[in-house]
């Protein structure tokens, strides 16, 4: 199972964010990749007012990055404002080969996403060939019982998707927590932990990159820089054999 985080850049415009989607999951293909993780709302952007974002244009993009998904053999995780229940969460939607798909509402919210999103209440397991995987949303890697639960539940691997945004001084105050997280995610539960954060500025705000990849050990076995764009994979093992791993950088929108 060759599994893989992208670290990209967010634009608050659906077509841009499209493009950037749609070249990574052809790379992916054609590097083997199973399946690919984007950052927290990576089709509308982050830094942005979600009340002006059009339902039915997230919906027609989640419609078309299926097909790709579909077509290119590559399981994708994507990061989107979505209405349920006449409700607007923060959502992880996992759009499968096959056509099926997985939802997962962020539980934690920020004190910017209260002012637009409801609260998350259940956990997401789902399968992709014989490995289990949870998903968390950014500040949910803070909550250590939510990550637990997981475990609990057969997991194998947490994917976070994640847009740390932060004025400048803040965003480098806050890199080593964000980093230290998600190791400890992974070492609490001996799971591996796979991190997709957003890259590059959005306003007056940045984020500093910083994707990761743990083993259950707690090891860091892939880390992205702090600027530029780039998939980060690595082939899960659920046993003792070798890991086999690939650091794939690619440069886009620089």
């Amino acid at each position: 199972m060759k599994a893989a985080v992208a670290q990209v850049k967010l634009y608050n415009n659906i077509d841009a964010n499209l493009i950037t989607i749609s070249k990574y999951i052809s790379l992916a293909s054609k590097e083997d990749i199973d399946i690919l993780c984007f950052p927290e709302c990576n089709i509308t952007g982050y830094v942005r007012d979600f009340s002006k974002v059009n339902q039915n244009e997230v919906m027609e993009m989640l419609n078309i990055i299926q097909k790709q998904v579909t077509k290119a053999g590559v399981n994708v995780i994507v990061g989107a404002p979505y209405f349920e229940r006449k409700k607007r969460f923060n959502t992880a939607i996992v759009l499968l080969t096959n056509g099926r798909r997985h939802i997962y509402h962020k539980i934690n919210l920020t004190s910017s996403d209260e002012a637009y999103f409801k609260r998350g209440k259940e956990p997401l397991i789902f399968q992709v060939g014989n490995v289990k995987f949870g998903v968390l949303i950014c500040r949910d890697q803070n909550d250590p019982m939510l990550a637990a639960k997981y475990k609990t539940l057969g997991a194998d691997a947490i994917f976070i998707l994640s847009a740390h945004f932060y004025e400048p001084i803040e965003a480098i105050r806050k890199i080593n927590k964000n980093r230290a997280l998600p190791v400890a995610r992974a070492v609490e539960n001996n799971l591996f932990v796979l991190k997709a954060n957003a890259v590059g500025s959005n306003n007056e705000f940045i984020s500093l990159g910083g994707s990761l990849i743990i083993n259950p050990e707690g090891f860091v076995v892939r880390e992205g820089d702090k600027v530029n764009e780039m998939i980060l994979s690595y082939k899960l093992s659920k046993g003792d054999e070798q890991q086999e791993n690939n650091l794939i950088f690619h440069n886009l929108y620089l």
